[in-house]
């Protein structure tokens, strides 16, 4: 009862009035609630058009600024009351939000003097945050505790007793800042700067060593997670993926040995041996991964998106072509397909370009009532899906790609020609850099194919220089985007040829 009295005193002391949190029964037809509804239905885009709509006004407005102050005000209010037991969220997950927002509490009782409520919470928080480490807020809590008992209550036993806790999780702590901040060095100095990837191997192979000797003595999961990220780079930036897939083993292993599910770090590890699996094109072995990966995402999340991705792109390197339709069907189906941002769907929209053309030549059956791809018209597909004129991502050469692949099997060689010109302009201007050599080689191999006026022979021949090219950097090794070459050139390469006949098209 004393620590509810003194909370009571508190919360009356200070007039407390009512919490202003989005979502009040009373507040549902408010200015800030229709406020708050527009964003999360995405009608406004901008200040400009919020101040617009709300004040016929422009986003300098006055009343237009207090209003927005008001909502984030109000947002930052019902931060405190997410609720956090969701099935969405993980037990880590819900022990983070809840530890977290009862510190804030003590913190702030801690300021108004209300020191015994502040202590029960913190014992409370303690336990939780030891068990699912959480290194930092442990060393702040013990902190807190020892300076409690050592001079407020002059506690000598307890003072040295959350003394050794502090002590005990400085070192973790310690740890983990250098492991995070060797890893982060790592992204900003040498993946980010594009540096050559001996330098990147070489680094790598530098902090992890020093890190090693400290595994087994240090097992919290922060410092785990960036040591293992800094071996996977190791084996990742010589293209060693049958290494890498053993290193994230090991890192899966330590993972699921904890007393709690880590979820988030389990995923990470999947997620890169499915893409080595991709690239040492081991279907079954990547199916395995990719089938127990989604056993921790939410399905419909932007991540569950991400990871039917790279399910499909595992497919297509593999072979597998039915296995990537119906990867495509689950995807493009799931309610949640039409709330991802333009640039994801736009990804679909070829990766369904690329199956359209295997349902063509007959490397896909589709379903007898599939009314998508029945009604697949390859002429709004080009006019849906226009060449980007800053080609940031290189995802117009898929694009490009499957144009002339489709319009060679259907033996459409007037507009194969036509598209010539654009082709070639594309390719001097963004196929000049290393990232780029195997699409630089493919493209030029299809060129090859008016220019020989579609006859087999010719084209095989003329063509053999820029394939012997292609070939000479297998895509295991290509430092390019995993996303551009959707199937392997040399697979593609040999159903562009599959089209031809033996006979020169004369126009």
């Amino acid at each position: 009862m004393q620590i509810l009295r003194e909370l009571v005193h508190i919360i009356n002391k200070n007039k407390v009035r009512s919490i202003e949190v989005i979502g009040n029964a009373s507040d549902n037809k408010s200015m800030i609630t229709e406020f708050y509804n527009a964003i999360v239905e995405e009608r406004f885009k901008t200040d400009e058009e919020a101040a617009q709509y709300f004040y016929q006004s422009d986003e300098e407005n006055q009343n237009y600024k207090k209003l927005k102050n008001r909502l984030k005000n109000r947002l930052i209010n019902t931060v405190f009351f997410i609720d956090v037991k969701q099935p969405s969220y993980n037990m880590r997950q819900r022990a983070y939000y809840e530890c977290y927002k009862d510190w804030a509490a003590a913190k702030i009782l801690t300021g108004k003097h209300a020191r015994i409520s502040a202590v029960n919470i913190s014992h409370k928080i303690l336990k939780q945050a030891k068990k699912y480490e959480f290194s930092e807020l442990v060393l702040d809590i013990a902190r807190f505790l020892r300076l409690h008992y050592g001079t407020r209550e002059g506690n000598i036993k307890r003072y040295e007793e959350f003394d050794e806790v502090y002590k005990e999780y400085e070192e973790i702590w310690i740890q983990e800042n250098l492991s995070e901040q060797y890893y982060v060095e790592l992204v900003t100095k040498y993946v980010n700067i594009k540096a050559t990837q001996l330098e990147l191997h070489e680094k790598a192979t530098e902090y992890f060593q020093e890190l090693e000797p400290t595994i087994g003595r240090v097992n919290s999961y922060r410092f785990l997670l960036c040591t293992y990220l800094i071996k996977v780079m190791i084996y990742v930036s010589i293209n060693d993926s049958s290494k890498t897939v053993e290193a994230c083993e090991e890192a899966i292993r330590f993972f699921k040995s904890k007393e709690y599910e880590a979820s988030v770090a389990i995923q990470i590890f999947l997620h890169q041996q499915l893409l080595c699996f991709t690239q040492l094109k081991m279907f079954h072995q990547g199916k395995s991964v990719a089938e127990e990966c989604l056993a921790y995402l939410e399905e419909g999340s932007f991540n569950w998106f991400k990871h039917q991705e790279l399910y499909f792109m595992l497919s297509m390197h593999t072979n597998e072509y039915q296995q990537a339709y119906h990867v495509f069907n689950t995807a493009i189906s799931h309610r949640r397909y039409q709330f991802l941002p333009p640039s994801v769907e736009e990804t679909w929209k070829i990766y369904e370009a690329y199956l359209q053309y295997l349902v063509f030549i007959k490397e896909i059956m589709i379903s007898e009532d599939d009314q998508r791809f029945a009604k697949f018209k390859l002429s709004k597909f080009f006019n849906e899906t226009p060449i980007y004129s800053k080609d940031k991502r290189g995802m117009n050469i898929p694009i490009l790609v499957i144009q002339i692949l489709f319009m060679i099997s259907q033996h459409k060689y007037n507009e194969a020609i036509d598209r010539i010109e654009a082709i070639e302009k594309y390719c001097s201007r963004y196929l000049r850099k290393d990232d780029t050599f195997r699409s630089n080689c493919f493209i030029k191999m299809l060129l090859e194919i008016p220019k020989s006026s579609f006859h087999k022979v010719a084209v095989v021949r003329k063509a053999q220089k820029f394939l012997e090219q292609l070939q000479s950097v297998p895509i295991d090794v290509a430092n390019q985007a995993a996303e551009i070459e959707i199937i392997p050139y040399e697979k593609l390469w040999e159903f562009a040829l599959a089209s031809l006949g033996n006979e020169f098209y004369k126009g």
